[in-house]
């Protein structure tokens, strides 16, 4: 089955322009999962510091924010893993405070959290946000020492549009045009990923703005910027979370994602949650706290 079947964007994004993001995700079912995560971390306990960085270079295009959450107590020799969290909002809206739930939650787990702001449609197209959250994971390590943080247990958690970039940037291996040998990371998780824009993604406009051209056959922006056309049996281990009935990144973008990763020899776990769309809801909940579970498994010692 083509990407041009799988797509539904063009609707997601008429009626967040319509409703506003917001707004929309609470009256029309939510077509971005970011306020799932916000509504299923908000419960959880511990206390967590949080304070502003600035996570990009005096030299970068645009000063870029993120707020760092850090379990209480002192960090244990060697430092603790960490997690950089990105917001969805099909590449053009969103911000990272619609993840202060997840990032206060992934603290009471033992991990420092990063939710970060990166560059969004129009003002800047594909590559930018890629080499946003690959310098998010740059300054993680640069400034290990200084926050508590072990280098060499870094993961990243998206929603959405993030979820593209996080699983993107995951996958990304020496030969890769924008592999970043400084960006690596140990675990990925995606929440209603996209992975596959290689048949154009159904003439998604907003795709298209992203990426800064209509598709045509064999279009090489198209398939740099699809996942699944980096999948190598060097990427780190995938756990992903679909609803079953999201018409908006329908579930055979996760299921032949899964279906690379597992030919490749990548470990990889796919949730599909019943009858949930774009915005899981309560019903992915449990799935979402799963996904936590993986990272807490994968990244302590």
């Amino acid at each position: 089955m083509s990407t041009a079947t799988l797509f539904r964007w063009p609707l997601a994004v008429v009626l967040l322009s319509l409703c506003g993001l917001i707004a929309c995700a609470h009256a029309k079912g939510a077509e971005d999962g970011d306020d799932d995560v916000e509504v299923a971390a908000s419960a959880g306990g511990g206390a967590a510091a949080q304070r502003e960085v600035v996570y990009t270079p005096a030299n970068w295009p645009a000063a870029l924010s993120g707020d760092l959450f850090t379990p209480s107590g002192k960090a244990p020799a060697g430092g603790r893993p960490a997690v950089i969290a990105l917001h969805g909002g099909a590449w053009h809206k969103g911000d990272r405070t619609k993840l202060q739930g997840l990032g206060k939650r992934l603290a009471s787990r033992g991990l420092v959290a990063l939710t970060i702001d990166y560059r969004l449609v129009p003002d800047a197209i594909y590559p930018a946000q890629l080499q946003d959250v690959q310098q998010a994971v740059r300054w993680l390590r640069a400034n290990a020492a200084s926050i508590g943080v072990d280098p060499k247990r870094i993961a990243i958690w998206g929603s959405s549009a993030g979820a593209h970039l996080a699983v993107l940037e995951a996958g990304l291996s020496p030969g890769d045009q924008y592999f970043d040998p400084e960006a690596r990371v140990q675990a990925v998780v995606g929440v209603g990923t996209p992975t596959d824009f290689r048949d154009g993604g159904g003439g998604n406009k907003s795709l298209a703005a992203f990426l800064g051209e209509r598709w045509s056959k064999g279009s090489r922006v198209f398939i740099d910027a699809s996942p699944i056309a980096h999948v190598s049996a060097d990427d780190p281990p995938v756990f992903l979370i679909h609803g079953d009935a999201d018409t908006t990144v329908p579930p055979e973008q996760a299921t032949v994602y899964r279906d690379a990763l597992t030919a490749a020899g990548v470990p990889n776990t796919l949730v599909l949650v019943p009858k949930a769309g774009h915005a899981l809801g309560a019903a992915g909940k449990d799935a979402l706290s799963s996904g936590m579970d993986f990272l807490t498994q994968r990244l302590h010692p």
